[in-house]
């Protein structure tokens, strides 16, 4: 017995190569440092950066561009989910953290495997190699918001990820509620972002303004949520942060 007193399991971080999923997120974005490094020395000197809706490459850069960006992203990604999250402020209790913590390690790997399939992607045209970019990216924009939206209903409240307004920071009910709604629609979007794939008219026409309604949308429900549950209760509008920790 520690000499506080305090029997209760401590939560830390668990060890980087033990954790399967952050073991594959590392495998991941060490994958796309051997791509680069494997297909630098082919590449011409000037590479497609930016394609518009036609899939037609309209901006153009220097092949240490194709090089660095994904895997610098990525690297970017990994140590912000990974370890800023850890030390930034939190909200409820160490059930909440712990679950959030499993939860981000599998966002991320999804993360992680979108940033690959466009970098592959890129890499390809880049070579020569023939590929229908917006396709790629509808398809995988798809898949990425299905996978989310089947997470999002487990996030518990924090300042890191899922959907932060003011209103589901300050209310636990907002944030549950908003996030249950929120996660049947990343998935409806997805679904219906698959078959509009495979028609050019209708890809990026299609999803864009699904996630811009999408998510006008869940920011007023949350509003709601919010002012319905603060005058059911008679709370105050504006509660502080750590209320959840005085419970």
């Amino acid at each position: 017995m520690s000499l506080s007193g305090d029997t209760r399991e401590k939560i830390g971080p668990a060890p980087l190569l033990r954790d399967p999923m952050n073991a594959l997120a590392l495998a991941i974005v060490g994958l796309q440092i051997l791509i680069a490094i494997c297909a630098f020395p082919f590449l011409p000197d000037t590479v497609p950066i930016h394609w518009n809706i036609a899939g037609q490459a309209d901006g153009f850069a220097s092949k240490w561009v194709n090089t660095l960006l994904f895997p610098l992203l990525s690297i970017g990604l990994y140590l912000l989910l990974r370890f800023v999250t850890s030390v930034g402020p939190r909200l409820g209790g160490r059930n909440s953290a712990a679950a959030n913590t499993q939860l981000r390690t599998v966002l991320l790997v999804a993360i992680l495997l979108f940033m690959l399939i466009v970098q592959l992607c890129v890499t390809a045209i880049s070579l020569g190699i023939p590929v229908d970019i917006t396709f790629v990216l509808n398809l995988a924009v798809s898949l990425l918001f299905i996978v989310i939206g089947n997470f999002m209903g487990k996030l518990r409240r924090n300042f890191w990820m899922g959907i932060r307004t003011p209103w589901t920071l300050a209310s636990e009910v907002s944030w549950e509620r908003t996030h249950r709604i929120g996660g049947w629609l990343f998935v409806a979007v997805g679904l219906i972002g698959i078959p509009c794939s495979f028609v050019p008219a209708l890809r990026f026409w299609v999803i864009v303004p699904l996630i811009i309604l999408v998510s006008v949308f869940l920011t007023g429900y949350s509003y709601v949520c919010y002012r319905q549950h603060a005058t059911e209760e008679g709370e105050p509008l504006s509660p502080p942060f750590d209320r959840a920790n005085e419970e």
